[in-house]
C-alpha cells in the first residue's frame, strides 16, 4: 500500500509539474504570439490598399483573440470598384471584420489531432453581413469561402496558408457559367518577416458570359524567395508563370484606366497628372500562351544588381499572331543604401488631398535630394535581349546605358552631364511595322468629331503618311544611317565622349552644329 501510495504521489506530482510547465510555456507562447500578430497588424496598417477602422487584442492563458476591422482605400481603389458587376460591388465596397482565434502552447493543435509543436495556431474567421454571406453561398455553397491558418513556429517564424475552394456556378436564364478551380497560398517566414518564401497556385477559371463571350485562364503559379541584404535592400527571386489566357468577346467593352492610381498601387509612386487612357475594346479574340517573368536581385558589397526576364510563346489578337517574345533586361551597380533611403522618403510623402502639380514637384525634389548617389556610383542599364516575331517580320534589339564619373559640377552644365553617359544599341524591325505605327499616328492627328460636316479622306491621309515615311527612310538610307534589306530596317547607335554615331556615321548634335559659311560672292559684295 505504501509503495502504491508513493507511486500515486509521484505520478500526481509529475502531472502537476507537467501541467505547470505546459501552462508556463502556454503563457510565454501567448506573449510571443501577440508580438508576432502585432507585427502583422503593423504591416497591414502601413499598406496603401487598406484603412484600419478598429483593432483589439484580448490575451488569455491558453487562447487569445484579435479582432480587426478594415476597409479598402476607396480613394485609391474607388475608380476600379465601378468596373465590377453590380452583385460583386458590395463585397469590396463595405468593411471587412475578421477575428484571429489564437491557441497557444507547445501542442496548440492537439484537439485537432495535429501533434506538431508550435508556439501557436491562428485561425482566421470573417464576419459577414447576411447579404454578403448569401452572395458567397451562391458560389461556394456551405463551404467556407476562404480558410486562413497561421502556424507560429517555436523559433519565431511560421507558416501561413490561405485556400479558396473550388466552385461551379450557373445562371441558366442569363446563360452565365463559371468554373473556379480554387486558389492556394503558402508563406514560410522567418522571425520578423525579414525573410520569407511564397508559393501560390491558381489552377484555372472559366467564365461563359452567355452571348457576350468567354474568358478563361489556366495554370497560374507564383514563386518568391526574399531575404534581407546587408544594405537593407530585399534580395531574392520572384517568378510568375501562366499556361494560357483566352478571351473571346462579342461586344465592345468601354474602359477608363486611372494609370496614375494604378502606378501608385503597384509602385507607391504618385505621378500626379498622368495620361489616363479611355475608349473601348472592340469585339475580339485574344489568346496568350506560356507567359512567364522572373526577377532576380543580388548584392555585391554595397551595390545591388537586378535582372528581369519576360517571355511568352504566342500572343494572338484576332488574325494577328505574335511570338515568341524574349526580353532580358538588367540594372547593375545600384547604390543599395541610397535605394533604401529613397524608397523610405517616397513612401512617407502624403498624397491624399494634395494638388497634383505640387505633389509632382515634391517627388522630383525628393528624388534629386535622396537619389543623387545613385547617379554618382556609375550605374549601368542593359537590354541584354529583346526579340519578338511579328506577323510581318522580327523585332530585335539590345543595348546598354552607363553613367560614369558624375560630379556635382556636371549637374549645372547639361553638355558636361551628357558627356558622362556612354550608350550603345542595335535595333532591327520590320518596315511594315513602322509604317503601321506612322499611319496610325497620322490618323489620330487628322481625326475629327463624327458630327463635323467635313470629314477627312482617311485613304488620302494613309497614302500621305506612307509617302512621307518612304521619303524619309530613303534619305536616311542614302546617308547610310539605316539599312533596308528584305522588308527589315536595321541600324545601330553609339554615344561616347559626347559624340554620336548612327550606323557608324557621325551625327552632329545640336551644340556641335556650326552655321554654314555665307557664299563667297555675298561676302565680296559686303
Amino acid at each position: 500500500m505504501n509503495v502504491s501510495k508513493h507511486h500515486l504521489i509521484l505520478g500526481g506530482g509529475a502531472l502537476v509539474a507537467t501541467f505547470a510547465l505546459y501552462s508556463g510555456f502556454a503563457y510565454w507562447a501567448g506573449l510571443k504570439a501577440e508580438e508576432t500578430l502585432a507585427e502583422q497588424h503593423r504591416m497591414i496598417a502601413q499598406s496603401s490598399v487598406f484603412t484600419i477602422k478598429s483593432h483589439s487584442y484580448q490575451r488569455g492563458w491558453f487562447s487569445s483573440e484579435e479582432t480587426t476591422e478594415l476597409e479598402l482605400n476607396k480613394q485609391l481603389l474607388g475608380p476600379y470598384l465601378g468596373l465590377l458587376p453590380e452583385n460583386l460591388r458590395p463585397l469590396l465596397a463595405g468593411t471587412l471584420r475578421y477575428h484571429h482565434k489564437v491557441k497557444h502552447g507547445l501542442l496548440p493543435g492537439l484537439f485537432d489531432f495535429d501533434l506538431r509543436p508550435a508556439r501557436a495556431i491562428v485561425r482566421t474567421e470573417f464576419d459577414m453581413s447576411d447579404s454578403t454571406r448569401k452572395t458567397l453561398q451562391r458560389f461556394f455553397g456551405d463551404a467556407e469561402p476562404i480558410t486562413v491558418i497561421n502556424r507560429l513556429g517555436l523559433t519565431g517564424g511560421g507558416e501561413l496558408t490561405v485556400s479558396v475552394p473550388k466552385f461551379d456556378y450557373e445562371e441558366t436564364l442569363a446563360g452565365v457559367k463559371m468554373n473556379w478551380q480554387g486558389f492556394n497560398l503558402k508563406v514560410d517566414y522567418q522571425s520578423g518577416y525579414r525573410e520569407y518564401n511564397v508559393e501560390s497556385t491558381t489552377p484555372g477559371f472559366v467564365l461563359q458570359a452567355g452571348p457576350k463571350g468567354r474568358f478563361a485562364f489556366s495554370g497560374i503559379k507564383y514563386l518568391s524567395q526574399v531575404r534581407p541584404g546587408n544594405t537593407g535592400v530585399k534580395l531574392g527571386t520572384s517568378e510568375l508563370t501562366v499556361d494560357n489566357i483566352k478571351l473571346n468577346w462579342n461586344e465592345a467593352i468601354p474602359y477608363s484606366i486611372k494609370l496614375n492610381e494604378l502606378i501608385y498601387l503597384v509602385g507607391r509612386v504618385r505621378v500626379g497628372e498622368f495620361i489616363n487612357p479611355s475608349g473601348e475594346f472592340r469585339p475580339s479574340h485574344v489568346e496568350l500562351s506560356k507567359l512567364g517573368y522572373q526577377i532576380v536581385t543580388s548584392e555585391q558589397d554595397e551595390y545591388v544588381n537586378t535582372r528581369g526576364k519576360l517571355d511568352f510563346d504566342r500572343f494572338a489578337y484576332n488574325d494577328s499572331v505574335y511570338g515568341p517574345l524574349k526580353l532580358d533586361v538588367s540594372a547593375s551597380h545600384l547604390h543599395g543604401p541610397t535605394l533604401v533611403k529613397l524608397d523610405d522618403a517616397l513612401s512617407r510623402l502624403p498624397f491624399e488631398g494634395k494638388d497634383p502639380a505640387q505633389l509632382r514637384k515634391r517627388y522630383i525634389d525628393t528624388i534629386m535630394q535622396q537619389g543623387l548617389p545613385l547617379l554618382k556610383n556609375n550605374p549601368k542599364l542593359m537590354v541584354n535581349t529583346f526579340y519578338l516575331r511579328m506577323p510581318n517580320g522580327e523585332v530585335k534589339a539590345n543595348g546598354s546605358l552607363t553613367l560614369a564619373g558624375l560630379q556635382d559640377a556636371d549637374l549645372k552644365n547639361p553638355i558636361a552631364f551628357l558627356k558622362r553617359f556612354t550608350a550603345q544599341a542595335s535595333i532591327e524591325l520590320p518596315e511594315q511595322t513602322l509604317q503601321n505605327l506612322v499611319v496610325a499616328q497620322a490618323r489620330n492627328l487628322f481625326t475629327v468629331d463624327a458630327s463635323a460636316e467635313e470629314q477627312p479622306n482617311m485613304d488620302e491621309v494613309d497614302n500621305l503618311a506612307r509617302s512621307l515615311l518612304d521619303a524619309q527612310l530613303s534619305e536616311w538610307e542614302h546617308l547610310q544611317l539605316i539599312k533596308r534589306n528584305g522588308g527589315q530596317l536595321a541600324t545601330s547607335l553609339r554615344f561616347t565622349g559626347g559624340e554620336l554615331r548612327v550606323n557608324q556615321q557621325k551625327v552632329a548634335l545640336p551644340w556641335q552644329e556650326t552655321e554654314e559659311a555665307p557664299p563667297a560672292d555675298a561676302s565680296a559684295a559686303q
